[in-house]
């Protein structure tokens, strides 16, 4: 069904990174969506961030966490195997990696976003990518209904635009020409140059305005552009968590290897920017990680208690037996996920205020407090839409 001049149409930008603290030092799209309120994202980075906004579901309730997990069943690394025993040299590489990513992606048939990183050669067979579909597309997130998915079922028209299809400018521009077109009667785009711009100039003001300012032009564009077209805009623009400026950096690896950690033989692990998730492979392993890191004050244990508490305990432990976070401003160096270490990381405790997400709308009626209640907002909009139809 298409639409047509005088109908109301609704804006889904989600813009990865942009945080609440950041928006507080900018007067972005003020103009046209006064109506800002802080919230809470969740503990984890994007992959646990933007499923919840898809679904309105905590991670241990749509089963995404990190991007790496212990694998449940066959894992798409599990043809690398055989070659454990080749030189180190010979496979622990960047090109000997990239070829086990592309052919591994292959393999299972991925359309998201997959990558081993630094997954020692040794145990990538036991490990899992937990994003196997595109998450933009119905049927994204298996088991959970997305709003994409709603949308789909609604029967209402709809674009939806991700990284997967383009660049941010690619993507702005063809959501312009789309909405121009009288195209759809509800537009999704999520935008990721944000997050990596912001890792590597958080906390450089004069840039960050610059690059809000860019943003905040080719939205305002698309948004005069509808309304000159006789449309009503009901204008929603999200993010999924914030970013915090990187003051330490702590090379908990060495912490563990001093304390006579083999970290091949005694377990597996993964050393995030921001976490090291273990997974305890022989007895007696446990009680001796936990007293190498006993004294560390750069970040803590997280009792299980907590994981309960924030939404991301998994009792099948698929994600990690013990869970060190770093704290805020603290990031892992040298890790397993990034060659330099940024300026800026997400992925801390959601207590941390540069870890809080946004909300800017040009209607008044939500105060949404955290990002699962975006989902609620974006499903309303769409019944109130269907009304019309």
């Amino acid at each position: 069904m298409g639409a047509s001049p005088g109908d109301t149409v609704v804006f889904f930008i989600l813009i990865d990174a942009l945080g609440w603290n950041i928006l507080q030092a900018h007067p972005f799209l003020e103009s046209i969506a006064p109506h800002r309120c802080r919230n809470r994202t969740v503990l984890g980075f994007s992959s646990a961030a933007i499923p919840t906004i898809l679904t309105g579901k905590l991670p241990s309730e749509h089963g995404r966490w990190n991007l790496l997990s212990l694998a449940q069943g066959r894992s798409p690394f599990f043809w690398v195997k055989p070659f454990r025993g080749l030189p180190r040299s010979f496979v622990e590489n960047r090109g000997a990696r990239k070829v086990v990513n592309t052919v591994s992606k292959i393999i299972s048939r991925s359309e998201g976003y997959f990558s081993s990183y630094g997954v020692p050669f040794c145990h990538l067979h036991r490990f899992d990518v937990c994003e196997k579909k595109n998450i933009y597309k119905p049927g994204g997130i298996p088991g959970c209904e997305t709003i994409i998915d709603y949308m789909r079922d609604a029967g209402v028209s709809y674009r939806v635009y991700s990284y997967h299809d383009g660049t941010d400018e690619e993507l702005l521009d063809r959501m312009g020409h789309d909405v121009a077109s009288n195209d759809a009667y509800v537009y999704f785009q999520y935008l990721s140059g944000m997050d990596a711009f912001l890792h590597q100039k958080c906390g450089m003001t004069s840039e960050v305005a610059n690059k809000m300012d860019w943003y905040a032009d080719k939205i305002s564009n698309i948004y005069r552009a509808a309304i000159e077209n006789g449309k009503s805009v009901r204008l929603f623009l999200f993010s999924d968590h914030g970013m915090t400026p990187i003051v330490m950096h702590y090379d908990l690896i060495s912490d563990l290897t001093t304390h006579g950690i083999d970290l091949e033989r005694d377990c597996m692990a993964a050393f995030d920017s921001t976490m090291a998730r273990f997974w305890v492979t022989q007895m007696g392993v446990e009680s001796r990680i936990r007293l190498a890191l006993e004294r560390c004050t750069a970040g803590r244990w997280l009792p299980e208690e907590e994981l309960r508490e924030l939404g991301v305990h998994f009792p099948d432990h698929r994600y990690g037996d013990m869970i060190f976070l770093m704290q805020p401003g603290t990031l892992i160096f040298p890790n397993w996920f990034g060659r330099y270490a940024p300026a800026g990381m997400h992925g801390f405790h959601p207590d941390d205020s540069h870890s809080d997400a946004a909300f800017i709308s040009n209607v008044e009626q939500y105060s949404p407090k955290s990002i699962c209640d975006f989902f609620s907002i974006m499903k309303h909009e769409i019944d109130a839409l269907k009304m019309y139809m």
